[in-house]
């Protein structure tokens, strides 16, 4: 969602060691609602990167997730909040919105004036994004509370999700780094600005998820609705916190496949290059008057060493084997796998 704290969670796994940023949608113009763009992805390369997008899910969404393997890190934040950051944000930035058609003239309006426009044309958006990931499987969700929270633990939460191997240390500095610069806009930095929008806005925000049964018992659904109902009353406004749904209740995600132009040329090389290490292996075994002959007691040694190093060079050339410093997440992750599967 905009105004989350995604500049700022960008910023921060930008500064993690190996990262870099991309952009993977062009930049909106005229009311262009952003999608991911093939181009950019094929880019951007195979390195770990970090892009944020404001995009919902759709096929296209899905399919370029699959193609690419992404993992999506889905950020939210309550409803009232965002409003109100969103109205802050028109102030300071002008009013040119690709997610809500605001004339420049309207950062110039009253407040009461704005806030009414942005429930009326910009909270839908928000609502459409969230109820198109929420069912969403292979995505991990996190509320902006959590965010600011604690930074490090969310940072670190998101690095297991996407098997990429940062040390704690490493991501203490990366937070340190982007506070220090105060470059990042995580706004104000506190949960509850909504409240003070006025009760009918207030309800006008929870009433769109009334058209939503299905989630009336979404964690953040429900924790909206809850916040409204205490500003509502003048009791103070419960926290969103954690909005993550059970893994046992999420939707698989629809699996997009497409062909490839020359695929099956880059699986034959690679298989290619497979067979050629294991094969020679097995002709150093077979060969007896190696480095070390096999008439010797001793002699098999430089033979199992050969083929066990051709062996694991063949099984790094796979794209699926992981690197070296991410071997241990990797077989954590085979390993619970193994376990969950047994249950």
């Amino acid at each position: 969602m905009p105004k989350s704290g995604s500049t700022f969670l960008t910023d921060v796994i930008e500064s993690l060691p190996d990262f870099k940023r991309a952009k993977l949608s062009p930049s909106p113009s005229g009311g262009r609602q952003p999608e991911l763009d093939e181009a950019r992805l094929k880019a951007a390369g195979r390195g770990s990167f970090i892009a944020q997008e404001h995009v919902l899910y759709c096929d296209w969404t899905a399919k370029m997730c699959n193609d690419f393997r992404l993992k999506p890190v889905v950020l939210v934040r309550s409803l009232p909040d965002a409003i109100v950051s969103v109205r802050d944000h028109i102030r300071r930035e002008g009013g040119a919105q690709h997610l809500c058609l605001a004339d420049p003239c309207a950062a110039g309006v009253d407040d009461a004036t704005l806030e009414a426009m942005l429930a009326h044309f910009r909270a839908p958006w928000y609502v459409n994004f969230y109820m198109s990931w929420r069912m969403v499987r292979g995505t991990l969700m996190i509320s902006y509370e959590e965010l600011i929270d604690n930074p490090e633990a969310t940072v670190r939460k998101i690095a297991d999700f996407a098997g990429a191997f940062v040390t704690d240390r490493a991501i203490a500095r990366a937070v340190g780094e982007v506070r220090d610069r105060r470059q990042s806009r995580l706004n104000v930095g506190v949960h509850g600005r909504g409240a003070k929008l006025k009760p009918e806005i207030l309800r006008e925000l929870a009433g769109l998820f009334d058209f939503f049964p299905e989630a009336a018992d979404d964690p953040y659904v429900r924790g909206v609705r809850a916040q409204v109902e205490a500003a509502l009353t003048g009791r103070a406004v419960p926290r969103l916190g954690p909005v993550a749904l059970p893994s046992s209740a999420t939707a698989p995600t629809p699996l997009v496949l497409r062909p490839r132009p020359y695929a099956w040329l880059a699986r034959a090389r690679r298989h290619g290059y497979q067979a050629t290490l294991i094969a020679v292996g097995l002709l150093y075994w077979i060969w007896p008057e190696d480095l070390i002959p096999d008439d010797k007691w001793y002699g098999r040694v430089d033979d199992a060493v050969f083929l066990t190093l051709l062996a694991f060079l063949a099984g790094r050339v796979s794209k699926r084997t992981p690197g070296l410093r991410e071997l241990p997440n990797y077989l954590s992750r085979v390993i619970d796998r193994k376990l969950k599967s047994r249950r």
